[in-house]
């Protein structure tokens, strides 16, 4: 006899085979992107500045953060009201959906790291001179844990957006934006990212300040517990 899923294995297997899918998808026209940039630098064509000098693992680091926040928001829209219509409690779908971000946001620094070693193997490159590398000390272990947290919480923040607007409407969905721009903001200064440097510029604060590791991963833990928090509210 065929053992049937649970409602949480069912839907944490389901989107993350979905979703891990799409992160196919975008990883092969980042790489398309790297390879043709590449080429075009190779023939003299002009590239945008710093680009040309970035690895793979790089530029994915980056946009892969856009990436797991529109699918986040889809996730709240697409996948919450298919899953409520088969008879999945929206409290197993939270368990759910959760378990396959976790899965995801696991699943990506592995993937980008076989690529990346690949690429490095096609065409070598001196890893201690990407700027990324250079300001995690050239630590790969390091680097990977920042990655996978920090997209799980990208991922989060447009589940939160998209539960916001589903709940809401847009009027009042948009405050659910504002909430994930300073938990982001926060979570981006605890890495010293792009975002935090954003803060200095509206804020009397400044974000010239070195953060340790644990610090780090203990503030890390706080913001994803309180989208969690907030998320499971909107959409019990």
């Amino acid at each position: 006899m065929k053992k049937t899923l649970s409602p949480v294995t069912k839907v944490s297997t389901e989107m993350f085979i979905h979703q891990g899918s799409w992160a196919l998808g975008f990883l092969s026209i980042v790489l398309l992107i790297f390879v043709g940039v590449g080429i075009g630098n190779s023939m003299g064509v002009n590239v945008r500045a710093g680009m040309a000098d970035e690895d793979f693992f790089s530029i994915v680091y980056r946009s892969t953060k856009g990436f797991m926040l529109v699918i986040g928001i889809i996730s709240a829209y697409g996948f919450l009201s298919y899953y409520v219509r088969h008879g999945i409690t929206r409290r197993d779908f939270f368990t759910g959906s959760a378990l396959a971000a976790v899965y995801l946001s696991l699943a990506f620094p592995v993937a980008v790291t076989l690529i990346q070693w690949i690429v490095s193997m096609v065409a070598p490159q001196n890893a201690g001179s990407t700027l990324l590398l250079q300001k995690f000390d050239n630590n790969w272990l390091l680097i990977l844990v920042s990655y996978g947290v920090q997209i799980f919480i990208y991922y989060l923040m447009g589940w939160m957006i998209g539960s916001g607007f589903y709940r809401f409407g847009w009027i009042r969905g948009l405050g659910w934006i504002a909430v994930a721009l300073v938990l982001i903001g926060f979570m981006d200064a605890l890495w010293q990212f792009e975002l935090a440097s954003i803060w200095e510029q509206w804020l009397p604060v400044t974000t010239a300040f070195s953060v340790t590791l644990p610090v780090s991963l203990a503030g890390s833990v706080a913001v994803i517990l309180i989208t969690l928090i907030l998320i499971r509210l909107i959409t019990r």
